[in-house]
């Protein structure tokens, strides 16, 4: 299956990216009110980059990702730091194969939007088993850390281990490395 990875740059796949997630607000894993939901999904419209990634057969959103440079607690002057605010795959594209192509085609756009940037982290539940298998992959690379704050999981890692990562994996078999 044909996918097509979209950067946001105009107000129509701004309009395509919010509608996707709204509509997959309650499935994001993300433990706040609505509001504080469509902070965090909008924010990369503004601080930041967004990705969506269509199936080219239906023409279907299969997911969608947004990034900010800096963080809030640094008035996002530190932005030697990207913070992924939002991802999500529909249940039914999730694979290995889409999720390693939609992790190299993020890092590509990480780095082509700053260079600058050394440092990765993103946020989670802390009380969902599957997602802290999933990003417990991402815990194991060198130099990466996982704090518990407040009932969620802070997950950093360097840039470059998170790219040297991605690029692991043999596309045809789409198997982890071991």
């Amino acid at each position: 299956m044909p996918f097509l990875f979209r950067t946001c740059n105009l107000e129509m796949d701004y309009e395509t990216y919010i509608t996707f997630l709204i509509r997959h607000h309650d499935e994001l894993n993300l433990p706040y009110s609505f509001a504080m939901k469509l902070s965090f999904i909008s924010s990369p419209l503004v601080l930041g980059k967004a990705m969506v990634i269509i199936d080219e057969d239906s023409y279907e959103i299969a997911a969608a990702v947004g990034f900010v440079y800096g963080t809030g607690a640094a008035d996002y002057e530190d932005k030697h730091i990207c913070q992924i605010e939002v991802a999500f795959i529909q249940q039914e594209y999730r694979a290995t194969t889409l999720f390693i192509k939609g992790l190299r085609a993020l890092n590509h756009l990480i780095k082509e939007n700053n260079p600058d940037v050394l440092q990765i982290q993103f946020w989670a539940p802390s009380d969902q088993a599957d997602l802290d298998r999933l990003f417990s992959k991402f815990a194991s690379l060198p130099g990466a850390s996982k704090s518990i704050v407040n009932h969620l999981v802070l997950y950093t890692l360097p840039f470059e281990e998170l790219v040297r990562y991605g690029e692991r994996f043999n596309l045809k078999s789409a198997k982890f490395p071991s």
